[in-house]
Order: structure tokens, then sequence, then C-alpha cells
């Protein structure tokens, strides 16, 4: 069963949150839950839920994790500042990181292909041939605890990249496929941006 529909709205839709709790007063707002069947069809289950607003009120804050799905059609030697000249192959690569304020800006900075190199990512941004942002909204630092979930899915990235201020051996990850068409990246992804209160 689906639960919880705007505790999780945040992460994906901000703008649609900051105006939901803005308007809150003025609207009536019915959330449910529905259960699908597994011929996609919808259960007579209906459930009607109740809106945790004050967990909403502090959590709907531009800050949190981010997750950066990259793609290179080729193999490719990069040089990544300290870290040296390192070649990446052919596939995607996930890059997490974290933004305690003005999380929007960061994840656009890292868009941008002419910028001031200034973390290891922005060298592999700089020469990608494939960009997507994956926002993960929270009041609390998660960074450390989304890279040790992928470690266990994906293969590790080169060593330091990233983590130079932690203990992670790394915040980038390989997949030779795309990750987004994999159920245990959705299932990592799922477990951190649909937390419940």
């Amino acid at each position: 069963m689906l639960q919880k529909p705007l505790d999780s709205a945040y992460h994906t839709d901000y703008d649609f949150s900051i105006r939901i709790l803005k308007v809150r007063y003025d609207l009536m707002i019915l959330p449910v839950a529905i259960e699908w069947k597994s011929d996609l069809s919808i259960s007579q289950n209906v459930k009607i839920l109740e809106i945790p607003w004050d967990y909403l009120q502090h959590e709907v804050k531009d800050r949190g994790s981010y997750l950066l799905v990259l793609k290179l059609e080729k193999e490719k030697f990069i040089e990544v500042g300290r870290l040296g000249k390192l070649m990446f192959q052919k596939g995607y690569y996930i890059y997490v990181g974290s933004a305690m304020s003005n999380l929007r800006a960061r994840i656009e900075r890292h868009r941008q292909k002419r910028k001031k190199m200034h973390w290891h990512i922005d060298y592999l941004t700089h020469v990608a041939d494939g960009f997507l942002s994956i926002p993960i909204r929270s009041s609390q630092r998660q960074e450390c605890e989304i890279a040790q979930s992928l470690s266990s899915i994906l293969k590790s990235g080169p060593p330091g990249f990233g983590s130079s201020d932690c203990l992670c051996l790394t915040h980038l990850f390989y997949s030779e496929k795309n990750p987004l068409q994999t159920e245990t990246f959705h299932n990592v992804l799922q477990r951190f941006r649909m937390r419940h209160p």
C-alpha cells in the first residue's frame, strides 16, 4: 500500500510542497492511500491518511542530499584535481553529495559545464554526456549513509572521490547499465526519499 503521499512529495516537487503548506487552510485536502494489484488495477482497499503538517513544516526546506546520475558514452581519462588522471569506463556514474542550505543552487551549479573546478565531481560533470539530478530533501545530513547503501549494489568509483572530508571510501559509484532501470537502485532511493515521521 502507498502511504503518506504528501510526506514524500516534498522530495520530488519542492515548489508544490511549499504551495500546499501555504494554502492548507484554504483548501480541503483529502489524502488517501490506494493499493495496486499485481495486474496494475486498483484494489478496493482505500485508506484515509492524516497529514503530519508539523513534520512537513520542518522538513520542507531547500536542503539535504542529492544524487547525480552521469553518463559517459565512451571510456575517458579525466584529470580529477589532486586525485590525478583517472580512467573512467563507458557507462553510468552515480555521485552522492549534500547541501544543507541552497540545495537547488548546488544542483544547478553541477549542471553547468563552464565553472571553476572546485570539487572532484566538477571534473566529471564537465565532460559527462548525460546529467540527471535526484534531490533527497532532509533536515539530516544523510550523504554518507546513502553512499554506504549504494556501495552494496553498485561498483565503487575511485577511492577518495568526493569523500575527502569523511571516512567513506568514495562517494562515486559505477554501473554499466542505467541504474534508473534497476529495482535495487530504486529500492535504495525509496528508502531515503520516503522516510516517515
